[in-house]
């Protein structure tokens, strides 16, 4: 599955807490192209030290850093030494996060180093892993997540009030998002997203980007692959999920999910469990 023996990668989604998913890896050689996840990615560097670009900018995490994405964003990941890097993530969908707290939360820092918060996390994960039923799970998510909300969390609409210039641009844009999400089956032209943001096509891919960070065609595979992510754990067959998300075929799904998620769509179903009847016979 890797180049390394040492890489791995483990999805678990959890049975005790809708619209929740765990994930553990430790990834040496192995480089994550732009991809997006639909929920929040809270998570800690365990050992070596990951690369990641988010939002335009390039971050570096060591060990005992909390690494904390927020909802369809933009990022990478790679290895910034030899060693590699070991880390543990939650996923959490929108409206998850929204119950627990009551409000829209943000993170407006990508990494931050807190070694105490970061080994606070590890326990509580192994212990997420192995809880034997909603009561454990529940109760060691709340504590954890509440403690990384309150200490680095805030409010999303006083964020939106404090850069009022990149709302204007996001709004500027909002038309051709929703028209790549209504169309992720179709083949989407270049002309069409530029007509939608009523720009000529150089202009709408330079605002594009500098607006996402990522090129157009960038941002829409991605999409294409969270799609597809989705639908996989709905216990749709990769073939009829890389049809629905506008990929050529199966293969083509392949490839893509693996540089996104590390795995391929056939083991992350395997991983939580959504493998369709019929594969599984086989």
């Amino acid at each position: 599955m890797f180049n390394h023996p040492a890489e791995f990668v483990t999805f678990k989604a959890s049975p005790h807490l809708p619209g929740v998913e765990l994930y553990s890896a430790r990834l040496v050689d192995h480089a994550f192209a732009p991809h997006v996840h639909d929920g929040y990615s809270l998570g800690a560097i365990e050992a070596g030290v990951e690369r990641f670009r988010y939002r335009g900018s390039e971050h570096l995490a060591p060990a005992g850093t909390l690494v904390l994405l927020n909802p369809d964003e933009m990022h990478t990941g790679e290895a910034e030494v030899e060693a590699g890097w070991t880390y543990q993530m939650l996923y959490i969908e929108p409206e998850t996060l929204r119950r627990m707290t009551g409000g829209e939360a943000w993170f407006p820092d990508a990494a931050i180093h807190d070694p105490a918060l970061a080994d606070a996390f590890r326990a509580g994960f192994a212990r997420l892993w192995q809880a034997p039923d909603d009561i454990a799970f529940v109760s060691v998510f709340t504590q954890l997540v509440d403690a990384i909300v309150a200490r680095y969390g805030r409010n999303a609409r006083e964020l939106q009030m404090a850069d009022p210039r990149r709302q204007r641009r996001l709004a500027s844009m909002r038309r051709v998002l929703d028209c790549i999400e209504a169309n992720l089956d179709q083949n989407l032209g270049i002309e069409t997203l530029a007509a939608e943001a009523g720009m000529s096509l150089f202009h709408f891919v330079r605002s594009f980007s500098a607006t996402f960070h990522v090129t157009p065609h960038q941002y829409l595979q991605a999409r294409r692959a969270a799609r597809a992510k989705s639908l996989l754990a709905r216990r749709m067959s990769p073939s009829e999920a890389a049809a629905a998300a506008g990929l050529t075929d199966q293969s083509h799904l392949n490839r893509w999910f693996k540089r996104a998620y590390g795995v391929t769509p056939a083991q992350y179903q395997q991983q939580i469990g959504t493998r369709p009847l019929a594969a599984r016979r086989a």
